[in-house]
């Protein structure tokens, strides 16, 4: 579902930005008033792509983080709790493992 918000939002900022470059957007021809800055167009569109490019970065940066997080979302102390209360180890090994995480 992520994956799908991600392709729509792209498709639909990308869309409105190509269609000022080919059709008259409210500036006269194209892109108007920065053409005439010399490489305005081009620098604007050149800043839009690392913008776009950014956004995609950090966005599979976050979903790689929340996948090494896990689908339980639980630490490894919490692990140890349940493990503890089920009895499969005793006071004293939770003890050390419990030690060990906090070191």
């Amino acid at each position: 579902m992520k994956r799908f918000a991600l392709f729509t939002t792209t498709i639909g900022l990308t869309l409105p930005v190509s269609a000022c470059g080919r059709f008259d957007c409210g500036f006269g021809e194209g892109w108007g008033p920065m053409m005439s800055f010399g490489y305005g167009g081009m620098l604007m569109g050149m800043l839009l792509f690392a913008i776009l490019i950014a956004v995609l970065v950090y966005w599979l940066a976050m979903e790689a983080k929340s996948k090494t997080k896990g689908m339980s979302g639980e630490t490894p102390l919490d692990i140890l709790k349940k493990r503890y209360a089920r009895g499969e180890i005793t006071k004293d090994e939770f003890e050390r493992m419990k030690k060990g995480l906090e070191a």
